[in-house]
C-alpha cells in the first residue's frame, strides 16, 4: 500500500482502510453536472493558440470538477459527474479536425482512471458502471478507430494506448488492452539506444517536452499491466528506463540533452513540472534514487489527463 505521511495520499491499486479514511469526505459543497459536451472539436493547439483555449474550456472545466471532487473524496460527485456525462454521449459528436481525437483521448483516459480508483474505493456500483462503462469503451473504440492518430506513429499514438488500457481494464474489455498494449509497445520499440525518439527529436526545439510527453502514457500503461503479468518496463532492452534516464538528466541538467540533439530547447512551463507526473509511479515501481530529490521538490503533481492529482493516486513516502 502506498501511503504519504501526513498527507491522506496513496490510492493505487490496493486499499487500505486508512486510505478509505483519507478518502471519505468532509463538508461538501452541492455537485452540479454540467451539460455533456457533445463534441470535442477544437482548432490545433499551434494552429489557432487562442481559439483552441476556447474551445476546450467547457471540456476542461468538467474534467477540473471531476479531478477536484475525486482528490477531495466526494465520490458521490464524482460518480454523479461521470455518470452524467455518460448518459449524455459527451465528445461522441463529430470531429472536422484533428485536435479533437486527441483530446478525446486524453479526456477519456483521465475518466477511466478516476472510475478506476471510484471503484477500488467501493464508492461505484454495478448498474451506474455499466453505464459510464459503455461511455468509456464508446470513447475507447473511437480513438482506437482514429487514423488521425494510428497515422503518426508518436506520442500521440502512445497516448492513445494509455486511452486503451485505462478504458479496457476498468470496462474489462481485455481486447482494448491488446489494442492498446500494442500502440504502447511501438513507442517502446521506437526508442533507441540512447533513450532518444527520432520522431521527437524531429520536433526541434521542443524535442525534449515531447520527449518528456511521450514518457508519460509509456510509464502509466506499464503499470497499469503489470497485474496482467505483461513487464513493459523489460522490453526492448528496457528501453523505458533509457527514456526515463535521458528525461532525468535533462531535469537535473538541460544541457544533457545536447547529446541526442545539438538544438537549443524550449520548454513550456508545465514540461518540468506536472508532466513530470510519470516520476511518481516509476519511483514507487524502479526505485530510481534520483528521483526523490526532483519528485520532493514539485509534489503534488497534477496532471488533467491522468485523473488530476497524481500524488495523491500513485505517490509513495520518499526516504
Amino acid at each position: 500500500m502506498r501511503i504519504l505521511q501526513p498527507l491522506c495520499h496513496g490510492i493505487t491499486f490496493a486499499f487500505t482502510a486508512a486510505a478509505l479514511l483519507c478518502a471519505m469526505p468532509t463538508a461538501q459543497a452541492a455537485c452540479v453536472v454540467p451539460p455533456a459536451e457533445h463534441t470535442i472539436d477544437p482548432p490545433g493547439f499551434y494552429d489557432d493558440p487562442a481559439g483552441y483555449q476556447q474551445a476546450v474550456k467547457p471540456m476542461r472545466a468538467y474534467i477540473d470538477r471531476l479531478n477536484k471532487a475525486a482528490e477531495a473524496g466526494d465520490w458521490a460527485c464524482t460518480i454523479d459527474l461521470l455518470e452524467g456525462w455518460a448518459q449524455g454521449d459527451a465528445l461522441m459528436g463529430p470531429i472536422t479536425g484533428y485536435q479533437g481525437y486527441y483530446e478525446r483521448s486524453w479526456a477519456g483516459t483521465d475518466f477511466a482512471l478516476v472510475r478506476m480508483r471510484a471503484q477500488k474505493l467501493g464508492r461505484l456500483d454495478a448498474s451506474r458502471a455499466a453505464i459510464i462503462d459503455n461511455w468509456l469503451t464508446r470513447i475507447a473504440m473511437a480513438t482506437r478507430d482514429a487514423q488521425e492518430i494510428n497515422s503518426l506513429h508518436n506520442n500521440l499514438t502512445y497516448w492513445a494506448g494509455l486511452n486503451l488500457v485505462a478504458i479496457g481494464t476498468v470496462a474489462r474489455r481485455s481486447d482494448l488492452v491488446d489494442d492498446g498494449v500494442a500502440r504502447v509497445r511501438e513507442g517502446i520499440r521506437d526508442i533507441g539506444p540512447h533513450g532518444e525518439l527520432q520522431r521527437e527529436l524531429k520536433r526541434g526545439n521542443r524535442a525534449l517536452h515531447y520527449h518528456t510527453f511521450a514518457l508519460l502514457p509509456l510509464v502509466f500503461a506499464a503499470e497499469l499491466v503489470r497485474p496482467r503479468n505483461i513487464n513493459l518496463y523489460a522490453e526492448n532492452q528496457h528501453a523505458i528506463g533509457r527514456l526515463a534516464d535521458l528525461v532525468t538528466r535533462a531535469v537535473q541538467d538541460p544541457d544533457s540533452f545536447r547529446a541526442v540533439s545539438p538544438i537549443k530547447q524550449d520548454l513550456f512551463p508545465w514540461t518540468f513540472q506536472d508532466e513530470l507526473s510519470w516520476m511518481e509511479p516509476y519511483y514507487a515501481s524502479q526505485h530510481d534514487s534520483r528521483l526523490p530529490t526532483l519528485i520532493a521538490a514539485r509534489r503534488a503533481f497534477h496532471e488533467w489527463r491522468l485523473g488530476g492529482n497524481v500524488t495523491q493516486a500513485w505517490g509513495v513516502t520518499l526516504p
